[in-house]
Order: structure tokens, then C-alpha cells, then sequence
């Protein structure tokens, strides 16, 4: 702040046509000043002169909207670094040409020895789409270890090396709610399924303190540019919590934080410690009030949880990754304490059984300020849609998830789910009319983070095809205001920050981004950028528009 500021002064004025605030439905013209890292007011049909001195940064947005900051509601931090920072085969069209872009990636590392990661190869994408094994990658990587994490993230692909490093052989037993892959003979193919992630996981995905704080660094650098100002990290994986919650810390206490951090540790932890966390990572940029587990695992794999029979699979109603009565027992003693719970849920069975845990939880200590929610509500029957609202349990979900393909016709889950049960995934106008609230996310490295992509698949529930025709199950679109909301306000509520974060308000935190166009007048969504991001009172992005 600039000590020669007149008392009422802003430090910055952002002017503009199109200001959304994500309290009313449609946005107006006027201005929101800035003061330290406050906002001090937000004006209808007022360019702030009154509020403006020499000192004052002046933005005019014009007919640009200017909007709150995104808030993801759904990251793996550490993940989400990783993906930036290492190979991406999400456009290989084969084992071999995923094993040939990896060993490519590979040259560039000093280390030599230490793991090969990757992310994204996807069977389902290619032309044969059988699952790989470890000999074409072994062909690559005769030494070192490989570990490729799929699409979902709910499986990988290793070489022998890495199956080595592992310690897994023919003998190793399948761990619950996982599996490992094996030929005829029972050798281990190099394909784990769920929870088996775990047994390499625990050896290829653990960092030092530096390399964690530099893959922090990695999302955040490319989270500004999305205008991405906070986000919850769930940071339970197979193995355990991702991340360290003493370096987020001191990243805050040096002021490198340039998103706000959300943390949901294990619901499988110490609950006590976490409400010791809680206390003890409590700031304007880092707290801990949530708790994550899964449920489920996905539908192309067969691991999500079903009420009936997969209709490719006759017999086969998904695979319980935890044991749930576990989940069971764990979600009520977290809410008694206070700790607000994400479950993951696919299937219609899991997400029933979400429910019916949260149900239990309030039966037996009561209503409390708790913000339960199920993560990915894929699918949900009739009868279980109402109970969102009644439970008061946030539906979270990342609708980029809709098209799994690029191309419709290529999508896998009419031949899994059979074509009425997948035409009826993601409800999204249902959830939101049942909850009254909706929170938005990527599932990064799931997903890409870009906003723009969950946004416009909101509205249009088409694959980039343009297919099928009007959207799948067009009832459920939501419109313009109320999937910018689900990415601002709901995903603040979902957090416990909506009376500071997730709106333009005078004295919420001034997190505020400015777009390159106006998403109420335009059929482009998908393709928007960010012209200018503030988070906490400062310009920390501005588009190089050269």
C-alpha cells in the first residue's frame, strides 16, 4: 500500500461492463476497489472516481468480465505439480509410442537412476485398446524404474525394473481393493489397479522437501494464468497423505503461497491430529478442516460400486477400494469432531452408501457446521438425488469429466454402464436443484486444470465432436451464471471460506480475475483465457498479449 494514499483511497480500481459478482445471476456494470488485500467496495453503475487518487492502479476491464478468482475444489496438489513437470502421453495412440515419448522425456534427466514418471496413457484412447505390460517399456528401460500413471489415476504401468524396486513378484499376494495384473503363468504384467498402486507408490511418489516445494511451485506457476486463487488438496492417495503440511506452512510464512491451500488429509489418519493440524495450520492462505477418503474406484476399470451388474460384465458389480465399514465408522467420529468429509463416489451403490453414512453421522451426534460432500456424483439414482438437500451434502464434481473422449462415438460408457444408465451420469441440474449449492473442481492431474474446459462442458454436455446433438441429457445443463458460481461461491462454501471467499464483496479477500471475453455473450468458452489475475490484494499475472 502506498503511504501517500489519501484514507479512502483504493490501490486498485478495477472498472468494467461486465462485473460478475457470483451473489446476483447476471453481472452489471461498475467497479470493485482494492485496499491492502481486502476489497473495499463493490460499485453498480459507479466508476469509482470517489475512491480513486494519483496513487491508484486503474484497470479498466471494458467489456471483459471481471469475476472472483476460480477456487478448485478438487486438486492433488502434488500430483498437479508432477503433471507439469513430467511426461504427458495423453495423446499416444499405443503402448509403444507412450514407452517411446517417455524414454525421450527421460534423456533430459540428471538423475539417471531414479524413477521414470509419467501420466495419462490411456488403453481406452488407443487403437488397440488392450492394456499394455512391462515388456514394451523393459525394451526402453532395461534398468531403470518405470512408474506410468494412467488417465484415472486409478491404475499404472511399470517395467520390470520398477516391479523390482517394488518388491513385487509372482508371489505377492493382491492387496485389498486392488489388483495386480498377471499373465497366464501369474507373472505380474506391470499393470496395478487401485489400491495395488500403493505398492509402488509408496517408493516412486515420495520427494524431498525441495522437490516438494518445487512442485508446488509447478501448479502455482500455471494456476495463476487460470486464475485459480484457492483450491482444496486431497491429499490422500493409496499409500497414504501427499504433500507435507509443515512445508505448505512455510512456503505461507515466506510468502510464496500464491493460492489459497485447503487441506484434506486421510479420514483413515489421526482424527485428533488432524484438529491438531487444524489449529496449527491456520492461517488466511492454509487451513485443514476437511478429511478424504474413497469409496469406489471408476467405471472402465469395473471398480466403481454398483446397485446392478455392469452391462458388459455380467456379474460384476465394482470393487470396494477400503473397507467400508471402515468409511462407516470413520465418517461420524470425524463429523463429532467437527472435520467436514469428502468421499469419493462413482458408482450409484457408493454414492448411496455416502449418503447413508453422512445420514448415520447427523442421526447420532446431530446437525453441525460440517460441509460434507461426495466427490464426482457420477451417478446417482432418483431416489438418492433428493437426499443431497436433505442431508445438506455438497455435490463436488468436475464436469470435463463428461467427455472422457475427444469423440463421442469412442465414449467407453454406454458399453460399460449400457447406454440408459450412462446417459444418466452427472445430474448436475438435479444435485443443484436437490442441494441448493454445487461445487466445481478438475481432479487435476486427472483432468487438466484449465477452468474453461469444466465450464463449457457445464453448459454444453458435448464432446469436442459437438457430439451427440444438444448435449447429453441437455435437461441437466447448467447455464453461464451458475457453473461460474459452482467454480467461485459454491466451492468457497464447500470450504468453509464463503463469508471471505468466492464473491465480490466489500471485505471479502480480494482474489479477482480478469477474462479475455465475456462468457455471457459468447459461444467460445472452452478457448477463454485470463487476462489478469489478483490474489490477495496484488497483480501476480498479467497475460503477455504479444
Amino acid at each position: 500500500m502506498n503511504v501517500n494514499h489519501t484514507e479512502s483511497a483504493a490501490d486498485i480500481l478495477i472498472r468494467g461492463n461486465v462485473i460478475f459478482d457470483s451473489l446476483s445471476d447476471v453481472p452489471f456494470r461498475g467497479a470493485v476497489a482494492v485496499k491492502g488485500n481486502r476489497i473495499a467496495a463493490v460499485l453498480k453503475d459507479d466508476d469509482g472516481a470517489m475512491m480513486a487518487d494519483a496513487h491508484t492502479k486503474i484497470v479498466d476491464a471494458g467489456g471483459r468480465l471481471v469475476m472472483p478468482g476460480f477456487h478448485d475444489n478438487h486438486v492433488h496438489l502434488l500430483m498437479a505439480g508432477m503433471f507439469r513437470e513430467y511426461v504427458n502421453l495423453i495423446d499416444c495412440r499405443s503402448a509403444e509410442e507412450s514407452a517411446k515419448l517417455a524414454y525421450e522425456a527421460a534423456q533430459k534427466d540428471e538423475d539417471k537412476s531414479g524413477w521414470v514418471i509419467g501420466f495419462q496413457w490411456y488403453h481406452v484412447f488407443w487403437d488397440n485398446p488392450e492394456l499394455p505390460d512391462k515388456k514394451t517399456l523393459d525394451a526402453y528401460f532395461p534398468d531403470r524404474p518405470v512408474f506410468l500413471l494412467n488417465a484415472e489415476a486409478h491404475g499404472c504401468w511399470l517395467n520390470s525394473a520398477g516391479l523390482k524396486r517394488a518388491g513385487i513378484t509372482k508371489d505377492t499376494p493382491d492387496p485389498d481393493g486392488g489388483v495386480i495384473v498377471r499373465d497366464e503363468t501369474g507373472e505380474p504384467t506391470g499393470i496395478l489397479l487401485e489400491g495395488a498402486v500403493a505398492l509402488v507408490t509408496i517408493h516412486a511418489l515420495v520427494f524431498p522437501p525441495e522437490k516438494e516445494r518445487s512442485l508446488i511451485r509447478s501448479y502455482m506457476d500455471g494456476a495463476k494464468a487460470y486464475g485459480i486463487t484457492s483450491l482444496i488438496d486431497v491429499m490422500p492417495y493409496f499409500h497414504g497423505n501427499m504433500g507435507d503440511l509443515s512445508i505448505y506452512s512455510e512456503m505461507d510464512r515466506s510468502g510464496e503461497l500464491t493460492t489459497r491451500i485447503h487441506a484434506a488429509p486421510d479420514l483413515f489418519g489421526d482424527l485428533d491430529l488432524v484438529l491438531d493440524w487444524q489449529k496449527k495450520y491456520n492461517s488466511e492462505k492454509l487451513t485443514v478442516n476437511h478429511v478424504k477418503q474413497f469409496v469406489d474406484g471408476v467405471f472402465t476399470t469395473h471398480t466403481a460400486l454398483m446397485l446392478d451388474d455392469y452391462a458388459d460384465k455380467s456379474g460384476d458389480r465394482g470393487l470396494s477400494l477400503f473397507d467400508t465399514d471402515a468409511i462407516e465408522a470413520a465418517v461420524p467420529e470425524a463429523h463429532k469432531r467437527g472435520l467436514s468429509v469428502k468421499l469419493h463416489c462413482l458408482g450409484d451403490r457408493a454414492n448411496r452408501m455416502a449418503l447413508d453414512y453422512y445420514e448415520k453421522a447427523i442421526r447420532l451426534y446431530g446437525k453441525n457446521n460440517c460441509r460434507h460432500a461426495i466427490e464426482h456424483c457420477e451417478l446417482v439414482t432418483e431416489e438418492d438425488i433428493p437426499r443431497f438437500g436433505q442431508l445438506g451434502i455438497v455435490p463436488s464434481v468436475q464436469p470435463e469429466q463428461i467427455a472422457l473422449t475427444q469423440i463421442y462415438a469412442e465414449n467407453p460408457y454406454p458399453a460399460v454402464l449400457g447406454k440408459d444408465r450412462a446417459w444418466q451420469t452427472w445430474r448436475l441440474r438435479d444435485l443443484l436443484a436437490s442441494a441448493g449449492v454445487m461445487a466445481f473442481g478438475s481432479d487435476c492431474p486427472v483432468i487438466d486444470n484449465n477452468p474453461f474446459f469444466e465450464i463449457y462442458r457445464a453448459v454444453t454436455r458435448v464432446h469436442n465432436d459437438g457430439e451427440p446433438a444438444g448435449g447429453q441429457n441437455p435437461a441437466q445443463k447448467l447455464t453461464v451464471a451458475e457453473s461460474l458460481k459452482a467454480y467461485t461461491a459454491g466451492s468457497a462454501y464447500s470450504a468453509l471460506r464463503d463469508h471471505e471467499l468466492g464473491s465480490l464483496r466489500a471485505g471479502n479477500f480480494a482474489d479477482i480475475i480478469i477474462l479475455d471475453r465475456n462468457l455471457f455473450e459468447t459461444d467460445d468458452i472452452k478457448n477463454a483465457r485470463v487476462d489478469l489475475t489478483v490474489f490477495d490484494g496484488e497483480i501476480i499475472y498479467e497475460r503477455d498479449k504479444g
